[in-house]
């Protein structure tokens, strides 16, 4: 693989943008307990985006994910959308930031899922066939280029990594509420959300003892 590992992912998403008409793109990635970590973005926004979908457990990536495939949504504003709906946050702040349309593909190499890539675009609008099929080239070489660099993980170039802080904050938080640490990891979530805090930030509060979640915590 030339370059660095950020370098080759920035590359690739670029690439895409420009030939789909699209302004950013973010990448997540699943780790071995299945938790979604945001790895890569091309911008501030797209960062933003990625953030909200760890944050708050919900958007695109989150479904696509899941399901193992595409969510396309091409006007966020729209009532009409079901996807979109079911992300009622999400939704409100992705739209705030100027997002109008998004667009996420899951990550797959053979029988490996990988995590799932997003694109955004600041104006309305669906994708045709073909850009869906440009799109959906790049992601498969965004998993090879993933699957080529395991230092990448945590690297300190990648821009968006997410470490480990985040699960050490909610095993300390399933200890102090004595709860599954999914219900730790929804409480984390959004107490970071009504706090105006990322969930790496509060996490880090957390785990150096300058913030305790209890059970009164809203």
């Amino acid at each position: 693989m030339n370059g660095t590992p950020a370098s080759e992912l920035d590359g690739l998403l670029r690439s895409c943008c420009r030939a789909t008409g699209l302004d950013g793109a973010g990448v997540s990635i699943m780790d071995g307990d299945g938790t979604r970590e945001p790895l890569y973005a091309s911008d501030e926004v797209a960062t933003i985006i990625e953030r909200l979908q760890l944050t708050l457990g919900e958007g695109p990536c989150v479904d696509s994910t899941a399901a193992g495939t595409p969510v396309l949504v091409a006007d966020l504003t729209d009532p009409r959308d079901v996807v979109a709906s079911r992300w009622p946050v999400f939704r409100n702040e992705a739209t705030r930031i100027g997002t109008r349309a998004i667009f996420a593909f899951p990550i797959r190499i053979g029988a490996i899922w990988l995590g799932a890539v997003d694109f955004y675009r600041q104006t309305p609008g669906p994708l045709s066939q073909p850009e869906v099929a440009t799109a959906l080239s790049s992601v498969d070489e965004v998993g090879l280029a993933v699957l080529e660099a395991p230092n990448f993980y945590g690297a300190p170039e990648a821009p968006l990594t997410t470490n480990m802080i985040v699960h050490r904050a909610a095993g300390m938080v399933m200890g102090q509420l004595d709860s599954s640490i999914e219900e730790a990891m929804i409480r984390l979530r959004a107490t970071a959300f009504t706090d105006g805090l990322t969930i790496n930030e509060l996490a880090a509060d957390v785990v150096n003892g300058r913030r305790r979640i209890s059970k009164e915590t809203q």
